[in-house]
């Protein structure tokens, strides 16, 4: 009877124990800048102020300032008229969905952009370079709660998530055992873990050393919240070791410098299709009298019929897709990242050759490929990239990380159709060949799909070959994306280093899917 009437209060105990760790996990507001950012002469201009919203959960019931990164294409001619347009736009439920997210590089001053609008967060090494100017700069003139405002410093007792997010750069890696993740100790009470998994890092890592490349990048990204989750950067088939300074500095995984060759028809079949210029089962002229559908076009990387669809498509069409999909814009991530390149020529002729992906001066970084590729794997939702997920401080979580959205340059039914088409590029198309001939799992090309390319390039001046899509083999969808750099032709292309990656996922899969012998005793 004792026992009974004591069981209800015990699940009751165990309930408000976990609800009450919730919230002391969720009690965490880092207090650091709000800056508005926009361009004038090519160059960001950055402006400081502050956005009153509703607090955290679990904390005190007073309003807090949060931060609110905003990136804009147009110039702007005052930082007044710059801060006075942003500072309306958080109200309501807004401003609520704002606190929900830790960071200040994770939330954004403008919750009503278009679809195809750029939103991002600013570099680590350019607020850094800044940070003294900003922290002087006048608040605008008007009279709002901006006036007073006065960006506070990072201190020992109350860092800024902006200064989490430069140690990175800054800071020595580890490995910590217990935790099996890598972290960035940022103090001697404080330490960032890392999105990066080692498990899936030795498996990125394992592949490339199975092939001989002069250079060599791959990347595994989660596509549905932006975690780096692997990223290996090899020359002349030395793997760049992750806790030296050089692979945040020379890696070529986050190295603007490649031709993007024909991963661009990405690009060109999202202006096509989500335009309504053209459907994934349409015909164009391939040669002499003989037609072929898009999709098909894009398995066997045809390039007369995507310079034809971006003829259809208009230049201006294909140059607004490519600017929605970060093109000639900053890239913001946890380490420097310069920006891709593509503008289309004039000429209609050189701009379909340039838009079925033959243009050398079309430059891109192998993270770059990833976040196009996942904004097609998570229905035409662009997410932040990122590499920092959580701050531990005094055995207490004081920031996590929040996935969030930057950009939607397509529609989900547009995405939907790249993506069955992605399929037939390891099924059928040019992929194949990297997918196939693995006795264990001789259905990986079908579990896999993706894009290929090839072009030769001019920094270093090798031949080089892409693989960006996504693997299901580990259970999941998971973004993959290799390069390879070779001084001629090889055997070994970037695809075969993928089919590898993903074979070796589908084997741990399987093991893991195993029942664990257990020892009896006779």
């Amino acid at each position: 009877m004792v026992s009974s009437y004591f069981k209800p209060l015990n699940v009751l105990c165990v309930v408000c124990y976990v609800a009450f760790m919730g919230l002391a996990l969720d009690s965490r507001m880092v207090d650091a800048l709000v800056l508005y950012v926009s361009e004038e002469n090519g160059k960001p201009v950055y402006v400081s102020g502050s956005i009153e919203t509703a607090a955290l959960p679990g904390t005190a019931k007073q309003k807090k300032p949060v931060i609110a990164i905003q990136y804009r294409t147009e110039s702007v001619t005052s930082a007044h008229d710059l801060a006075a347009n942003n500072a309306t736009v958080v109200t309501g439920k807004e401003s609520k969905d704002l606190t929900t997210s830790a960071s200040p590089a994770d939330t954004t001053a403008s919750v009503a952009m278009k679809p195809a609008a750029a939103v991002a967060e600013l570099n680590a090494a350019e607020i850094a370079a800044t940070k003294q100017e900003m922290a002087v700069q006048k608040a605008p003139t008007s009279k709002t709660s901006e006036e007073n405002y006065r960006a506070p410093d990072s201190n020992e007792a109350s860092p800024s998530a902006l200064a989490y997010i430069r140690a990175v750069e800054k800071n020595k890696w580890e490995y910590a055992s217990l935790l099996d993740r890598y972290i960035v100790k940022y103090d001697a009470q404080t330490y960032i873990v890392l999105t990066i998994r080692p498990s899936l890092q030795k498996t990125l890592e394992d592949a490339f050393k199975k092939f001989s490349t002069r250079i060599g990048a791959g990347i595994i990204q989660d596509p549905a919240t932006g975690e780096i989750l692997a990223m290996t950067s090899s020359h002349r088939n030395q793997i760049l070791n992750i806790l030296s300074d050089e692979y945040k500095t020379e890696n070529w995984a986050l190295r603007p410098t490649f031709p993007i060759a024909s991963i661009f028809k990405i690009i060109t079949a999202s202006a096509g299709i989500d335009s309504g210029k053209t459907t994934a089962k349409s015909s164009f002229l391939a040669w002499g009298k003989t037609y072929m559908t898009v999709w098909k076009a894009f398995a066997s990387s045809h390039n007369g019929v995507y310079g034809r669809i971006a003829r259809k498509a208009g230049r201006s069409m294909v140059v607004k897709y490519a600017e929605a999909f970060g093109f000639n814009k900053p890239f913001f991530f946890d380490l420097p990242v310069d920006k891709s390149l593509a503008s289309l020529p004039a000429d209609p002729i050189k701009m379909g050759q340039a838009a079925a992906g033959l243009d050398r001066d079309f430059l891109a970084s192998p993270i770059h490929v990833a976040q196009i590729i996942s904004t097609v794997l998570n229905r035409g939702n662009t997410m932040k990239p990122y590499l920092v997920d959580y701050v531990v401080r005094g055995n207490q979580i004081v920031f996590r990380r929040k996935p969030f959205k930057i950009a939607q340059p397509i529609k989900v039914d547009t995405a939907k159709d790249l993506y069955k088409m992605m399929y037939a590029t390891t099924a059928v198309g040019t992929g194949k060949r990297g997918f196939g001939g693995y006795s264990k799992c001789p259905n990986l090309a079908k579990i896999c799909g993706g894009k290929t390319g090839t072009l030769t390039g001019a920094s270093p001046n090798y031949l080089y070959t892409w693989f960006g899509g996504f693997t299901k083999a580990a259970g999941r969808d998971l973004c993959i994306v290799t390069l390879v750099g070779q001084q001629n032709h090889s055997s070994t292309k970037a695809a075969s280093i993928a089919g590898q990656i993903s074979y070796e996922l589908f084997m741990k899969r399987q093991e893991d899917k195993q029942p664990r012998q257990v020892a009896t005793k006779n």
